[in-house]
This record gives C-alpha cells, structure tokens and sequence, in this order.
C-alpha cells in the first residue's frame, strides 16, 4: 500500500467551495415558471398556447434538476466535511497514542 497524506484543511476548503456551489445553484433554480410563461403568452396568444404549456412543464423540470445537482453538492460537501473531521481527530489520536507510548519506553515525543 502506499503512502497516504492528507491536509485536513484543504478538504475543508473543498468542502465549502462544494457548499458554496450548492447554494449558489439552489438560488438559480428559484425561478418563477409562471411569472416567465405570463410574460410569454401576450406574445405566442392563443395559437402558442400548447407551445407555452410545454415550455412550462420544461421549466418546471429544469428547476427540478437543478435542485438535484444542488442536493449532489451538499451532500458531496457534508462528506467532505466530516471526512477533513475524521482525518484531523485520527492524526490528534495516533500522535496522542505514540506520545504516550514513547513517554512509557523513556523517550521524549
């Protein structure tokens, strides 16, 4: 196996620039679907009617599917989150843990 390093910190970094990302496109998926299609019917009138009802449903999924890609964010962020956590703690513990080990064989850490 090789050698492992990871800085905790960079992966907080990480992490908040993936917090970031989510709500960044959290807030570009609160359109308003109807406000768009309202401001588009005196345009199309009634012959555009099934085209702007289409247009509708589209918009609607888009919002949806920004909403998942925003939730793939946070959830990849609270990971990293935790992950930069369990790294920092396992390094303070196995340093406490030969600390003491060297302290009990009479050297000094």
């Amino acid at each position: 196996m090789a050698d492992v390093s990871v800085e905790p910190s960079a992966v907080a970094a990480f992490a908040a620039t993936n917090a970031g990302v989510a709500a960044d496109l959290s807030s570009r998926a609160g359109f308003d679907v109807a406000a768009s299609v309202s401001a588009a019917t005196p345009t199309f009138g009634l012959i555009g009617a099934d085209y702007l009802a289409m247009f509708a449903a589209a918009q609607i999924l888009q919002a949806k599917d920004i909403n998942d890609v925003a939730g793939k964010f946070s959830s990849l962020s609270d990971a990293s989150f935790k992950t930069s956590v369990a790294f920092e703690t396992t390094d303070l513990s196995n340093a406490a843990d030969i600390a003491r080990q060297a302290a009990g064989i009479g050297g000094a850490a």
